[in-house]
């Protein structure tokens, strides 16, 4: 597994702190996923929830419930070696066995 850039994410939950010299200050976790058609992203910021641990523990009660509705993930890779082997059995069934001369 690759080391992540801020050791406070975790799968689909980004730590988000901005720099202190920033006009506006952003402290919290964000909960971003995609499957399929769905697309989730939601804030969870630690002046609402009460703290930095609070916020963490929204955003993953959040991850939990909204992701186990969604169907499993699928990659670009899997979903066009899907497509390749849906046309090549189709391109099989369509196409009579005959050898080809040289």
């Amino acid at each position: 597994m690759r080391k992540r850039s801020n050791p406070d994410s975790e799968q689909n939950i980004k730590r988000i702190d901005t720099k202190p010299r920033a006009k506006k200050q952003t402290h919290g976790f964000q909960v971003h996923f995609v499957r399929g058609p769905s697309t989730g992203t939601r804030m969870f910021s630690d002046a609402v929830y009460g703290g930095k641990e609070s916020a963490r523990k929204a955003a993953r009660k959040y991850r939990r419930e909204a992701m186990g509705d969604l169907p499993p993930r699928t990659t670009l890779s899997t979903a066009s070696k899907n497509r390749r082997a849906k046309k090549s059995a189709g391109r099989k069934a369509a196409r009579p066995a005959t050898k080809r001369k040289r």
